[in-house]
């Protein structure tokens, strides 16, 4: 069973434990560098200055819930003029800094929140057994960063009712992608023009 969960983890992990208990299944982790990288400045240390325990969500098995429990390290700089004199160690493949669930999670958290959105998500997510909130789901939608889109080469403009007979709008589409661009209030061409 150890080699299962071995062959699962990321690489930067080894597990030590396995600790299978009623609503889970607790994967006891330590990482296998042996030094780190200072965030600040970028001197690599082996002076370890303590330990703690990180709790992080992980992808279910089997249909039962995952929880690593890490036994993370702080470092000593050793840099005199850094401003960071302790840090923790970065595992960038496989959590984010202050992060509660595994890169590869939140990963998957976040298609089903941008597939299904907060409530309907988390609904999902509890019968998958990744549970998260519906809140947390659209916090996660809201930090992506999305790419400004490209600039449009073909534009199709028309004009629409807000109101039939009584107050009309313009829609512009970029036809390439088969996306709409923007609304427009009303129907003048100055409004076009200045969008334009």
């Amino acid at each position: 069973m150890l080699h299962a969960f071995r062959s699962l983890i990321s690489p930067e992990l080894s597990i030590v434990q396995i600790l299978p208990l009623a609503d889970r299944v607790a994967l006891v982790a330590r990482p296998k560098a042996t030094e780190s990288c200072c965030p600040s400045c970028g001197c690599r240390t082996r002076r370890v200055h303590s330990h703690y325990m990180r709790r992080l969500a992980d992808l279910p098995w089997q249909g039962r819930v995952v929880e690593i429990r890490l036994h993370a390290r702080r470092f000593r700089c050793p840099d005199s003029q850094c401003l960071r004199q302790i840090f923790t160690e970065r595992l960038p493949e496989t959590v984010r800094p202050r992060a509660r669930r595994t890169a590869r999670l939140g990963e998957s958290q976040l298609a089903i929140g941008f597939a299904l959105g907060g409530e309907p998500g988390s609904r999902l997510s509890h019968r998958l057994a990744v549970p998260v909130s519906g809140d947390t789901l659209l916090r996660m939608i809201r930090a992506v960063a999305f790419e400004p889109p490209e600039a449009p080469r073909v534009v199709g403009i028309d004009d629409w009712a807000w109101r039939k007979g009584q107050r009309y709008g313009t829609i512009i589409c970029d036809l390439e992608r088969n996306r709409i661009l923007d609304l427009l209030p009303d129907r003048n061409a100055d409004t076009v023009a200045s969008w334009l």
